[in-house]
């Protein structure tokens, strides 16, 4: 394998990575890039995307982009991929998250996250959590919710966790 990376101080980083193929590993040679940007302060931007053929015949595009930003004790990002394939439905992806530090011991975050296949019900899942920390002590609290699952409009389930962690 063959990975080339490239940072610049102006907050670019670049990263581009090759296979070529080897019947003991792969049929097919694979690349891929992927591309960050941190140069404005609490901003991150990201791309990356490669083609993907595992076994002969199943050729597919990926691609993903995100962006987050904090500013303060938020952070917000979101994140849309895509694999584009070429002998099955095409699966587009996307996805949301804002947690917030309320102060040294409390936080709160909240994601959710979308899956569309051509021709099926999407699946969404969302979840929210809290979690404490009070000296050694920790605690979090979250709810989770699939709808949808595997694209079937009748597979819904709720979760609920609670972890308590000590430190020694």
């Amino acid at each position: 394998m063959f990975t080339y990376k490239y940072s610049h101080e102006t907050g670019l980083n670049l990263t581009v990575g090759y296979i070529n193929a080897n019947d003991a590993v792969t049929d097919v040679s694979y690349t891929d890039y992927g591309i960050t940007y941190t140069g404005i302060d609490g901003l991150t931007l990201g791309y990356g995307e490669g083609d993907v053929e595992a076994v002969t015949g199943t050729k597919s595009n990926e691609n993903t982009m995100f962006a987050k930003y904090t500013i303060g004790a938020a952070t917000v990002g979101m994140q849309i991929s895509e694999n584009n394939k070429e002998s099955a439905s095409d699966v587009e992806t996307t996805g949301v998250g804002i947690s917030y530090q309320v102060n040294d011991d409390l936080a709160i975050s909240y994601g959710s996250n979308t899956v569309e296949t051509v021709g099926s019900t999407d699946q969404e899942a969302s979840a929210i959590g809290v979690s404490y920390t009070m000296g050694s002590l920790g605690l979090g609290l979250s709810m989770h919710q699939i709808d949808n699952i595997g694209h079937t409009a009748t597979n819904d389930r709720e979760g609920y966790q609670l972890t308590v962690a000590f430190a020694f």
